[in-house]
């Protein structure tokens, strides 16, 4: 039986078995001779089972009120081992040297052996400060040095200690590996002062505030969150610029629940469009001055601000146009020709990453007409931006722009040079001309407009101080075969356009009678020499709105149907006109008969039925007085 409880000793893990293996070696194997076999296989423990030596200290000390002897001879057979091999002075056994040691701390620190036998230990240790004896010194102070040093009884001579340890780290010629070691030992035992954490005071209501978006925001409660942050109190700057702030640092938000901060946004913006604004330009900002300063402790933060603002453009609180100048801007901004540029290393990745992550968000949402085309053209210049940097590039990165660029096109062509990359670009140049050519145009003729609007507004009487007048002259449009092809097809369509219009009135008139007329204007009849009718037509010229009076038969259609509308309408308000009095005059007989009724009751005099006090009336109210109606010529 006592082979198999030793082989047990070895399956000791927890405090369960070290308990029921205390109380079977004292109820069935309680002699002297299988109390040596178990000091011996205590002591005999494998120097690679250092896990086991706390749990075999815990039996020990279990076993030591019945059994003092097996505590005693123990510690005497390690405290043997111990001198024998600081005596020997060799540099092998190192495992076993470190078990030894950690044996005698852990039994020192169930009070199995004396402090002083430890201190001791460490004080021979630290005389012969030298290869070995280094970390089996340290090892001793890791596993009892704390305990030790907290003790009120050997704490200043466990200072003394370790004080003349670093001492000695300090005057010996140590290698890195013992130095850290020496110093990790140390301040496990005594930690250096460190000042407390003070917990920044804020207002309830800011607490409130970063409670909703920190903690308790996400998927299920957005629209719950919306309420709250509608009732603050938004005319309070204060308040209101904190919010802000807080909705701006999105870092803080868990990464997975940065939509629901742009959803939360999108809908605040509704009724506080300033908060939108403000927080849209922050963002912004706060892109650029990443890029300026280029610490890598900011780049978390930096990810996330180009994860809220591709949320924001799935929620239409921005414009695809400042995503693509965000895009390009992240790949150019301080770049140099011919030269590497000073804030852009190539072997720094964030600004890939933000462009990664700015595709990964809405990329998706620019698969069609101009979007899909501008998106094609800035992932040939993202393909040659990644050329400049160190190749190959980092693993992760690579993975990261393949999986991106599978999931918004999967079929695009990955150039294996920078000079193909430069041949597609100059391919693709004069496509770019035409497209910056296009828009300067709408540009100049949207000046143009507002140019004639302003003309037609009043003219400005020129300064007599002005000596000199400088004239910008107008940029020429180049003129290209598409555009040719462009009008040509333009006035097909338009003249088959004309031409069926033309067959469809001849057999589709349209009635006079539906014809709407300008409801800031209305109709102004009254007949010119008997035959005819005034009427304000409204036109159109430039910017500006006009009317021009037009006589028209008063035997015309339009103009007949246009009485008879008049007439109907006149009938109308007859009709309205007598329901009205109808209703009032049954209001005034109610009443009346319940007037009647109360004198009855209160009088106690009985009337016939049929009888009723007479009383005069009122006069009506007029209908037109009523509904403001203006009386009919």
């Amino acid at each position: 039986m006592m082979e198999g409880f030793i082989a047990k000793l070895s399956n000791i893990s927890n405090r369960d078995l070290v308990n029921e293996g205390a109380q079977e070696f004292c109820l069935k194997l309680n002699t002297k001779s299988n109390r040596k076999k178990l000091v011996r296989a205590l002591y005999g423990v494998s120097r690679n089972r250092l896990d086991l030596l706390p749990f075999h200290a815990r039996l020990v000390r279990t076993l030591s009120p019945i059994l003092p002897d097996i505590p005693t001879d123990l510690f005497t057979l390690l405290k043997k081992e111990f001198i024998y091999h600081l005596r020997k002075k060799d540099q092998n056994n190192l495992e076993t040297k470190v078990k030894n040691i950690r044996f005698i701390g852990e039994l020192c620190k169930f009070e199995m052996c004396e402090k002083s036998d430890a201190l001791w230990c460490l004080r021979v240790l630290l005389e012969q400060f030298t290869h070995h004896n280094i970390e089996i010194a340290c090892s001793l102070v890791e596993c009892c040095g704390r305990y030790l040093f907290r003790s009120t009884d050997t704490h200043l001579k466990t200072n003394h200690l370790l004080d003349q340890m670093m001492r000695k780290k300090a005057v010996h010629n140590l290698d890195t590996r013992q130095i850290t070691m020496v110093e990790n030992a140390y301040y496990y035992c005594n930690p250096p002062d460190r000042v407390a954490y003070v917990k920044k005071v804020r207002p309830p209501l800011h607490e409130y505030i970063r409670k909703l978006l920190i903690k308790d925001l996400n998927k299920n409660n957005i629209e719950k969150i919306l309420r709250q942050f509608r009732k603050l109190p938004w005319q309070d700057d204060e308040v209101a610029m904190y919010a802000v702030k807080c909705l701006c640092r999105v870092w803080n938000v868990k990464y997975n629940n940065i939509y629901c901060v742009a959803s939360l946004l999108a809908g605040l913006a509704q009724f506080q469009e300033t908060i939108g604004i403000l927080v849209v330009d922050n963002v912004l900002e706060a892109i650029r001055i990443g890029m300026e300063i280029n610490q890598p402790h900011y780049n978390q933060r930096r990810v996330a601000e180009a994860k809220l603002l591709g949320e924001l453009y799935n929620y239409r609180m921005v414009e695809s146009n400042i995503i693509f100048n965000t895009l390009y801007l992240v790949i150019s901004f301080g770049s140099l020709p011919d030269a590497t540029n000073p804030i852009d290393l190539p072997q720094d990745m964030i600004r890939t990453r933000l462009v990664l992550t700015i595709l990964e968000t809405c990329g998706q949402y620019f698969e069609k007409g101009s979007l899909k085309k501008k998106c094609d053209i800035f992932l040939l210049f993202f393909q040659k931006y990644l050329f400049t940097k160190v190749q190959p590039l980092p693993i992760d990165v690579e993975y990261s722009i393949q999986d991106t660029l599978e999931s918004i096109r999967p079929h695009i062509a990955m150039y294996p040079t920078a000079a193909e990359v430069d041949l597609a670009i100059a391919e693709i140049s004069p496509q770019l001309k035409n497209l910056l050519g296009s828009q300067e145009d709408a540009e100049e003729t949207e000046e143009d407009e507002d140019t004639e609007t302003e003309d037609q507004a009043g003219d400005e009487t020129p300064d007599e101080n002005d000596e000199e007048v400088k004239v910008n002259k107008k940029l020429e449009t180049v003129k290209c075969e598409e555009d040719d092809e462009f009008i040509a097809e333009l006035e097909r369509t338009m003249t088959s356009e004309l031409t069926g219009r033309k067959m469809d009135s001849t057999v589709n008139k349209v009635n006079s009678s539906d014809l709407a007329l300008p409801m800031n204007r209305g109709f102004k009849g009254h007949k010119i020499d008997g035959n005819s009718v005034q009427f304000s037509v409204m036109m159109k010229k430039g910017q500006k709105q006009q009317f021009k009076k037009m006589d028209i038969p008063v035997e015309s259609e339009f103009a007949s149907n246009l009485f008879d509308k008049q007439k109907a309408v006149v009938r109308e308000r007859e009709e309205m006109k007598r329901l009205v009095l109808s209703q009032e005059m049954r209001q005034e007989e109610e009443e009346l008969m319940a007037e009647q009724l109360d004198q009855h009751k209160s009088s106690g005099v009985t009337y016939r039925a049929g009888e009723r006090k007479q009383k005069p009336r009122k006069a009506p109210q007029l209908t037109t007085d009523m509904f403001n109606f203006s009386s009919a010529k």
